[in-house]
């Protein structure tokens, strides 16, 4: 049955922001540099990029979101220590004017499903069966789409551009991470992973490790299906 208005995938958004902040000031060891491909050097980095990594966090989240902007895609986000894993995936479809977000955490038994489109918004909990309608909502293509927190893993990173892929149909570059700035203001000692930047400027994937002997959480994330995404209208939704 739809139930009166409330929206727990809100609280549970929050605190995987919350939970990105918490990891962003871990650090990493000193680690070997592998050779690079010849093709990084001529590699024409965005905005907040450069061979040698972040150049300016502020302004390389600015590129990305300024390029996929009004865009339909996809965005994946999952976040994985010893007792839970945090799943979130945003979409829209920008042409049809849908979207949606789906919310899965194993600690706290949740799974929340909405989906958005001219009627409103419509929330689902897959755990309870209960739907939500909110049809007063005006939601943003930005609202949907945009991961909260996904510059936090990356802050004080240091890498090192290592080869050129393609993502997407887009030439980018993929950088080993090598370790932390400034690691003795932070309590952790290893930092692992690797991100994936994009020509045109939007961070394409990243996965990246950090803890220390006692704690290790893992965060990996991944933008997908530029232009083409779709959003399919869910079962659980009532009839037209």
């Amino acid at each position: 049955m739809v139930a009166r208005p409330r929206s727990p995938l809100r609280a549970v958004l929050l605190a995987v922001v919350i939970l990105l902040a918490g990891c962003s000031g871990l650090l990493g060891t000193d680690q070997q540099t592998p050779t690079p491909d010849p093709a990084v050097e001529n590699f024409s980095y965005p905005s907040g990029w450069s061979q040698a990594g972040i150049t300016d966090l502020t302004v390389a989240v600015e590129t990305h979101d300024e390029t996929v902007e009004n865009v339909s895609r996809k965005n994946r986000l999952v976040i994985t220590d010893e007792d839970s894993n945090r799943t979130v995936v945003r979409t829209v479809d920008t042409g049809a004017g849908t979207g949606s977000i789906r919310f899965i955490d194993t600690q706290l038994n949740t799974d929340v499903h909405a989906y958005y489109n001219a009627e409103g918004v419509f929330e689902y909990d897959r755990t309870t069966e209960e739907l939500t309608r909110r049809s007063d909502e005006n939601w943003t293509t930005a609202d949907v789409a945009t991961m909260p927190g996904i510059e936090r893993p990356l802050r004080n990173l240091e890498l090192n551009a290592a080869e050129t892929v393609t993502v997407d149909g887009s030439t980018a570059v993929k950088y080993t991470v090598t370790g932390i700035r400034n690691p003795d203001s932070v309590p952790s000692n290893t930092a692992t992973g690797h991100v994936t930047v994009a020509e045109d400027g939007f961070i394409a994937e990243y996965d990246v490790t950090r803890g220390n002997d006692d704690f290790t959480r893992q965060t990996r994330y991944k933008l997908s299906a530029l232009e083409t995404a779709t959003v399919t209208r869910p079962a659980w939704m009532p009839d037209q």
